[in-house]
Order: C-alpha cells, then structure tokens, then sequence
C-alpha cells in the first residue's frame, strides 16, 4: 500500500510540474481558522457552507463510518451531530449545497469505490437539518430522505466529488482514479425517478480528484486533488462543459494531510478546506481569500 501511495504522489507531483508550466496562478491569503479535534471528526473527506447556520459548514467522515453529517463552527469546533436513519453509508466521499422551491436542501454522496466494484452508488437528498436548543445529537427521519441511485455508462469507478449547478439544478460528478478524472452529469432533480445513469461530458487533464463546488450564484468552479486547485471563472453564464473546457488557473495551495474537501465560503472570492487526521496528525479548517481572476 505504502508504495502504491509513494507512485501516486510521485504522479500527482510529475502532473503538477507540467500544468504548472501553462496554468496561471491565483494568489491567495491563507488562514487557519481552528483545529478539527473532536474525536468523530477522524476522516472529513467532504466540506459545504451552512445556508442556515451563516459561518458555520457541514462535514461528513469516509468510509467506514455510519451514515452521519456534522455541523462544526467557524474554528472546527462541532456543533451537532445528524444521524441519517436507515441509511447504511458505505464510502461518503462528498457533501453539495441545493437551493428547491426556496428552501436549502444538503446532497450527500455515497460514491467512493476504492477498487471500482460497487454495481451502484447513491445519493441522499433531505432537507438541511434545524438544530434543537441544548442538543448536540439529533436523527434526520428516514421518511424525510431521498435516496438516489446512480450507475455509470459503462463500468464501476471511484469517485470523491460532487456538485451541482445552481442555475439549472444538473448534478455532476468527477471520477477519482481514472488516467483523466472525467466529469460525469445527470438531471436528478427534473423527474425525480429513484435511479439514474449518468453521462461522460469530458476529461480533464489532471487525476486523482478528491473534490470539488461551484460558488453560490454558479460563476465559478473549483476542483482539487491531492496537491492542487484549479479554478474555472464561469463569466458569462455559460454551460458547465464550456466552462470546464476552458483553461483553469491554478490556486496557490498548500497540501494538506490527506486533504479531501474543498468549498467555496458565503463571502466573495473565499474558500475552504479541511482535512482527514492520518497516522494522528492535525487537520484544520482553512480558509482561503483570492483576488477574482
């Protein structure tokens, strides 16, 4: 395992050498807000802003937790615990924001799949939770849950990052372990049907995405692997495929320990990032300002 990972680091870095020889930089400010010590908080491997809780994100473990969703504060301290009933999560690998007849909804992705054999992978849909004065633990009603199913066009894949668009609702993927991390989308909020097959849109030039969001009013994309950011400005409203066929510019990042989650903040040209506690190092809650491209 160890020199499986010493390889993929090795590419990652060798792919990050050539892009940085065309891709323009996005200067930033760097800020660690607060230090992830609660002791569920092991393996955050997926990140979004609270619509209703302003300054405060929800998080979520990997594998080999149950299906729960955390809400921490603006220095990663936990405010509550939701635990999703009768929801057996295998891999959650990402957590996307969606705005529906005017209320805030959370989309959570049981989508990672290590050595590609999962048949299916699904998605879990419910409105985002309120929490109780005093609790710290509450129950999402499996009653108020909407699970989605998702197979691919051809094979099984893993996959760590989600989103979806704001201005038509269309839900998209990006595959992991692929050569190319390829993009993937399906329309899983205009005929509400329990399955879906999702559809290849392109590749990227760059591997081994562990996330991704789009800003709140869609004008601009982030994705993020292991060691870098690339950035899309979305100007003129234009389809999500254009938008990432275009050139990205890459953010100044600094890697982070098994850093897996990434989104964008309430305020203008601010994101975030946190991390997974691997072999017990610290993970913090970053945050990142940069001046629009």
């Amino acid at each position: 395992m160890r020199n499986c990972f010493t390889s993929i680091m090795l590419f990652l870095l060798f792919t990050s050498s050539v892009l940085n020889l065309s891709a323009q930089e996005i200067g930033v400010v760097r800020t660690a807000l607060g230090k992830a010590d609660h002791p569920a908080l092991g393996e955050i491997s997926g990140i979004v802003a609270s619509r209703t809780y302003p300054g405060k994100y929800w998080v979520h473990n990997d594998s080999g937790d149950t299906g729960r969703i955390f809400l921490i504060d603006s220095v990663a301290k936990m405010s509550c615990e939701f635990h999703l009933e009768g929801i057996d999560a295998r891999d959650v690998e990402d957590i996307a924001w969606v705005k529906e007849n005017g209320k805030n909804y959370i989309l959570l992705a049981d989508i990672g799949d290590n050595l590609a054999k999962r048949e299916e992978i699904k998605l879990y849909y419910f409105e985002e939770p309120l929490m109780k004065a005093g609790a710290t633990k509450d129950t999402i009603a499996s009653k108020a849950i909407r699970t989605i199913v998702l197979n691919y066009p051809d094979k099984a894949r893993d996959a760590e990052a989600i989103f979806v668009d704001p201005l038509d609702q269309r839900f998209y993927l990006i595959s992991k372990r692929d050569f190319y991390s390829t993009l993937y989308s399906a329309d899983i909020f205009k005929s509400k049907k329990d399955r879906y097959i999702l559809r290849k849109d392109m590749e990227f030039p760059f591997t081994f995405v562990t996330a991704a969001d789009i800003s709140e009013h869609g004008d601009a994309i982030i994705v993020k692997n292991l060691t870098q950011v690339f950035y899309w400005d979305r100007k003129t409203k234009g389809s999500i495929i254009n938008s990432l066929r275009s050139p990205f510019q890459k953010v100044s990042y600094t890697v982070e320990p098994q850093g897996e989650a990434i989104a964008f903040d309430h305020n203008p040209f601010t994101f975030v990032t946190i991390s997974e506690r691997p072999f017990g190092l610290n993970a913090y809650l970053y945050q990142y300002k940069y001046t629009k491209p």
